[in-house]
């Protein structure tokens, strides 16, 4: 009996497979065919709403009826918990189909994990330059990867539905697109109020500046979407990553690391911008890719979030090397964050800036903390600061091998570092 059920049960789950979901139920508290309510599926109870549903005598629908043969098949009969990155349990009674991501971290990840057809709506700055990338008039550069990465029903990435804005989430459009899952940004506190107003369960999710953070990050989605195996690939490739810069700069003297200002927001607004209170001040005591290329970071002993610091304190700490962020895309010949430092009086003493060693680096944010990012500054830094050691590393072939990595696309890297144009210095 138990071989016959297996067998029929496969049979199933691969015609279900190939069956569009045209309806689903919102009934997230539950398992579906769990006619006993007991909050386990057994055997006996799907294959019989299975044998119901195919002599057309059953109060289940086809999800119903597939979803349980799933959970029987992978989940051992019952619901998943899975911690989310507040400490919250998130429970799930049906596999995730249907996924809305409110930032671009989460977006990111789930398309990292190979699920991006699972995406039915997203935020505005995913759909804008936050996972692809956008010139400064706002025209898609690399359009082979927007055009090979087909979402949910087909389209490019900005073809998703928009449910929230930096400020604002529209919890009416979310529910109506009837998503299993929410997946929120960890700075806001509204994960029980997306629960309540759209009716799927939400887990808070995102990435950091520490690498672990990153892997955690995939992890947990990949307990999540069923992506356990891709992953732990992920997770591989960004130790080796590391393992690559680390092995070399683990080497170096400490007295050989030069100290290092870095300006993460750029310097788009001078020293400092009073509306978003940032730029050239605004700095971070701990950065990963920056410790891990071999730099010390003169503000690592600044306690806080959100750290400005007056230019005097930049002075006196008197940096051998400066990074500062590409905050937008220019073109050749606009000024920059570094013609900024490079040409400001107060600042000509500082050593990074009559040695000449003010260098632009990646943005290492976008409503978020991208990952791929802050994998391509921790390579780009470590060539700038130590050329000789990192003589035989290829920024470029390293390059694309994170953006294909990602988003499964090659090439990605050559074509973008002709609008990030300052990275072909380390090339």
């Amino acid at each position: 009996m138990k071989s016959e059920f297996i067998f029929f049960t496969g049979i199933m789950l691969l015609i279900c497979l190939f069956v569009p979901v045209t309806a689903v139920s919102a009934a997230h508290s539950a398992l579906p065919c769990d006619v006993n309510g007991d909050n386990m599926l057994t055997e006996e109870e799907v294959f019989s709403t299975i044998c119901d549903y195919m002599l057309e005598d059953s109060p289940y629908t086809l999800r119903d009826v597939r979803d349980a043969s799933y959970i029987l098949t992978f989940w051992e009969g019952k619901p998943k918990t899975v911690t989310d990155y507040t400490g919250r349990e998130v429970t799930f009674y049906r596999p995730v189909n249907r996924v809305v991501t409110t930032n671009p971290d989460n977006s990111r990840a789930v398309i990292a994990l190979g699920d991006i057809e699972k995406l039915v709506s997203t935020d505005e700055a995913t759909r804008g330059s936050c996972v692809l990338p956008r010139d400064d008039h706002d025209e898609k550069i690399v359009t082979s990867a927007w055009e090979d990465l087909q979402v949910f029903e087909g389209g490019q990435l900005d073809d998703l539905p928009e449910t929230n804005t930096r400020r604002e989430i529209d919890y009416e459009t979310m529910a109506m697109l009837q998503p299993d899952l929410v997946l929120d940004a960890t700075w806001y506190d509204r994960a029980d109020l997306i629960e309540e107003r759209v009716g799927c369960p939400a887990a808070v999710a995102g990435a950091g500046f520490m690498f672990e953070e990153n892997i955690e990050h995939i992890q947990m989605l990949g307990e999540i979407l069923d992506r356990q195996e891709r992953a732990e690939e992920l997770v591989d490739f960004i130790r080796s990553s590391i393992e690559m810069v680390q092995s070399v700069t683990s080497q170096i003297d400490e007295s050989k690391k030069p100290t290092v200002y870095f300006a993460p927001r750029g310097a788009q607004q001078g020293f400092y911008d009073a509306v978003e209170g940032r730029d050239f001040t605004r700095t971070e005591a701990f950065y990963e890719p920056l410790k891990i290329a071999g730099g010390i970071n003169v503000a690592k002993d600044v306690t806080g979030d959100n750290i400005n610091v007056p230019p005097e304190q930049i002075i006196a700490w008197e940096p051998e090397v400066i990074f500062v962020a590409w905050s937008f895309t220019h073109e050749p010949g606009e000024p920059t964050g570094v013609d900024f430092v490079m040409e400001t009086s107060e600042l000509s003493g500082i050593p990074a800036v009559k040695n000449d060693q003010v260098y632009a680096c990646v943005f290492p944010y976008c409503r978020g903390r991208p990952f791929d990012r802050n994998l391509l500054n921790m390579m780009y830094m470590a060539k700038m600061m130590h050329p000789e050691e990192f003589s035989e590393l290829d920024l470029e072939a390293e390059g694309n091998r994170v953006y294909e990595e990602i988003l499964g696309v090659d090439g990605v890297f050559t074509e973008l570092v002709e609008h990030w144009y300052f990275l072909k210095e380390a090339m």
